[in-house]
């Protein structure tokens, strides 16, 4: 076999393997994009929410602090909450997606509630895959009248594992 039989094969081959990959790129690239689109058309509706809560005359806007957890070192957001509606909207920024077995946790300190008892509000994982900025809605199922603290705690399925604090937000 010469040299240029050789190269006879190696060409189309050659060109079979990058349009391959060519299309396999563009694939990926509709598929991510689509993604994308699918978040901001929620976060649109999401967005609208948080103004109208922030609208109300008992809205609360508090600016998430960190603990010393080195999880909590680049989270950024704040969380609303309107007594009236009963409703809130929690916002992060570099929120880190969790490992299987943890989830985070949103716990609400009421003065109309025992100190020791904070009301569970709601447990979440994002997953985050595609940096962007989170928005996740709640409410509560008992009523809460005069919040005095909201915290995130990063939780283990392990019950065994005390659950950490995270972020904090205090009027």
């Amino acid at each position: 076999m010469s040299n240029n039989d050789k190269s006879n094969w190696l060409w189309p081959v050659l060109i079979l393997a990058i349009a391959v990959t060519l299309i396999s790129g563009m694939i990926y690239a509709q598929k991510l994009m689509q993604q994308v689109e699918t978040i901001e058309q929620n976060q649109v509706s999401q967005y609208e929410s948080r103004r109208l809560m922030l609208a109300q005359t008992d809205a609360l806007n508090i600016n998430w602090m960190r603990t010393l957890n080195p999880l909590a070192k680049n989270i950024q957001g704040d969380i609303v909450w309107s007594s009236s509606m009963q409703q809130g909207m929690m916002r992060f920024a570099n929120l880190a997606a969790l490992p299987n077995g943890q989830q985070y946790h949103l716990l609400i300190y009421d003065l109309a509630s025992p100190a020791d008892k904070p009301i569970s509000i709601v447990t979440f994982s994002p997953d985050l895959n595609i940096p962007t900025e989170l928005l996740i809605p709640f409410t509560s199922n008992k009523v809460i009248k005069e919040p005095y603290k909201f915290m995130i705690m990063l939780e283990y399925e392990d019950s065994e594992i005390t659950s950490e604090p995270l972020l904090l937000a205090q009027p």
